[in-house]
């Protein structure tokens, strides 16, 4: 409304004014109105494009696993169980050898084997079996190498000494006992004292 429509009706300008007043607060009102009606308008379209996008999310989730190989997931899932399996079986398997192998030597060497090498190539691997530390089968096997096979254990008799040379010596070369010399220096006592008795 214009002042100059109201002066047109013959009011006093105190009127005019009231008038004024009066209307400029019912714009104001329905301007307020209007912004709440357009803060609500983009509060909703907000809310519908947060909305579209997580439905668009929740849509690209559902094709990533319509588009999933569940069979191949499977397939690959238990050939990682047999993998594991297998690794498993393989450890296990290395640590009864390595039990084995460390019992054996520990055997040979009680039993007085001088290279424990040779003893384990005459041995049956097959007929031997490792149970709480001992190996059962060992002890046969090992009574007959020593029978075929003595020089590959030390003996359980005393070494020989040198009773006296031919010369009238005290025996030995500087006094040593044949288990003392080695085998160079036998040879020479041996080759000097023709008759000595080991």
């Amino acid at each position: 409304m214009k002042t100059d429509f109201l002066k047109g009706l013959n009011l006093s300008q105190e009127v005019i004014d009231k008038i004024m007043a009066e209307n400029g607060k019912d714009i104001a009102a329905e301007q307020k109105k209007a912004e709440k009606i357009t803060q609500e308008r983009d509060g909703y379209k907000l809310k519908a494009e947060s909305l579209e996008t997580q439905v668009n999310d929740a849509n690209a989730e559902i094709q990533k696993f319509k588009d999933m190989d569940i069979d191949g997931i499977k397939q690959a899932a238990d050939d990682w169980k047999t993998k594991a399996e297998k690794a498993k079986s393989d450890a296990d398997a290395q640590i009864s050898e390595m039990k084995f192998d460390y019992a054996l030597s520990v055997a040979l060497t009680g039993a007085k084997a001088r290279n424990s090498k040779a003893v384990k190539a005459l041995l049956d691997m097959d007929g031997l079996k490792l149970n709480d530390g001992k190996i059962i089968g060992l002890d046969e096997q090992l009574s007959q190498i020593k029978e075929e096979n003595s020089f590959l254990f030390e003996s359980d008799e005393p070494a020989p000494t040198i009773v006296k040379g031919t010369n009238g010596g005290s025996g030995g070369i500087g006094g040593k006992k044949p288990s003392e010399m080695t085998y160079s220096e036998l040879c020479d006592y041996m080759e000097q004292n023709p008759g000595a008795e080991i």
